[in-house]
């Protein structure tokens, strides 16, 4: 009777042991983070983008919903904030991309605003984030979010 419970034990401290290491593994995969920088002063999109590049990385870049969440976060409850996505002007089949060069887009409809992008009622090609994705006219001046490249390896 012993002999069953000790090995009903060990195959559970075994299956916990899988479990943590499973764990793990999880949490270094995601944590990968960069750290968003909110700008209080208002710049069109090109002029913050010039900011960011000079004092950060680049505007800020959005890869996953926690990326999201934590850009979010860093616009502490501000109403509108560029971020570093863009497209070309002009064209029906107008693509996104990062302004980071070598960094793609990959189009992700959760982020976006209901009915956006519409590209209405003047050519917007910037976007600004205001509880989701909006695209907007690059010249208006925001506030806007920077991020910094240094990837931070954390541990929860």
């Amino acid at each position: 009777m012993k002999e069953k419970s000790f090995s009903c034990d060990r195959a559970t401290m075994q299956w916990s042991l899988f479990l943590l290491l499973l764990m793990g593994q999880c949490v270094f995969i995601t944590c990968q983070l960069y750290e968003y920088h909110f700008i209080k002063e208002q710049m069109s999109w090109d002029e913050a983008r010039a900011y960011c590049r000079e004092n950060y990385t680049d505007l800020a870049k959005v890869f996953d919903l926690t990326d999201m969440r934590r850009l979010q976060d860093s616009a502490q409850s501000q109403t509108e904030a560029w971020i570093g996505l863009y497209s070309e002007p002009g064209g029906a089949n107008r693509r996104w991309h990062w302004s980071l060069s070598g960094e793609e887009y990959t189009e992700n409809k959760t982020c976006w605003g209901a009915g956006e992008p519409n590209d209405q009622p003047y050519p917007e090609n910037c976007v600004m984030t205001s509880m989701a994705w909006i695209d907007f006219p690059c010249t208006y001046t925001l506030q806007f979010i920077c991020y910094d490249g240094e990837s931070m390896w954390t541990v929860k």
